[in-house]
């Protein structure tokens, strides 16, 4: 590659790769658990305990965790989500597998992320659950969220593909909403060459359970 052509060329990013983790990979094949073996019930205890969580569920992709999460939260047909303008399409496709409809809402210019006032204005009548995301790792400031939505009802479900290792109050990102899902995809911060991560708690099948 020319000097020239070195300088044109601008990476979002580069895999950091190496002998460690190709002897990683060599383990699983030898093991002859090539999906859901030792490694992954390891990640999962590993991911739930840096999260700060009680557990953690791996799934093929950030998406399927997404998919996931607005199931166990009772939402379908005749619902609206709120989803960001700013964001990728897996969390608007998401809403649309289980039949919702996405709505979308405004993010702060200087942070990239929803925030309660551009959530309130996206409300309608059916909004059933809001997915915020931490856009490129920043977090969303989740307690004005969380009151505006503790006092409609709507789920919280957190989209922090981007932002393992991010803390909002003290403690990592996800711990705060009523769903959380992570990425492993090759471009985010932690990588498995795929897949994604879950977090659901309880008081997400309480709210399923209040829908009229």
């Amino acid at each position: 590659m020319s000097t020239e052509a070195a300088l044109a060329r601008i990476s979002v990013l580069k895999p950091w790769l190496g002998e460690e983790e190709a002897r990683a990979l060599a383990e699983v094949l030898a093991s002859g658990w090539i999906t859901q073996g030792a490694k992954v019930k390891q990640f999962e205890a590993d991911f739930s305990a840096a999260q700060e969580v009680p557990h953690a569920v791996a799934t093929s992709s950030c998406t399927t965790a997404l998919h996931l999460a607005l199931v166990v939260a009772g939402i379908g047909a005749g619902d609206d989500v709120v989803v960001p303008s700013l964001a990728f399409i897996a969390t608007a496709n998401a809403v649309t597998y289980v039949g919702a409809r996405p709505v979308f809402c405004d993010v702060d210019p200087a942070t990239g992320n929803v925030t309660a006032e551009t959530i309130r204005a996206a409300l309608t009548p059916d909004t059933r659950a809001v997915i915020v995301v931490d856009q490129g790792g920043v977090p969303v400031d989740l307690d004005p969220i969380r009151e505006l939505c503790d006092r409609h009802g709507i789920t919280i479900i957190e989209d922090a593909a981007c932002a393992i290792g991010s803390r909002y109050r003290d403690r990592p990102v996800g711990t705060w909403a009523d769903a959380a899902v992570w990425s492993f995809h090759e471009g985010k911060i932690l990588t498995t060459g795929e897949g994604g991560m879950e977090r659901v708690m309880t008081c997400i099948r309480a709210a399923a359970g209040a829908r009229p």
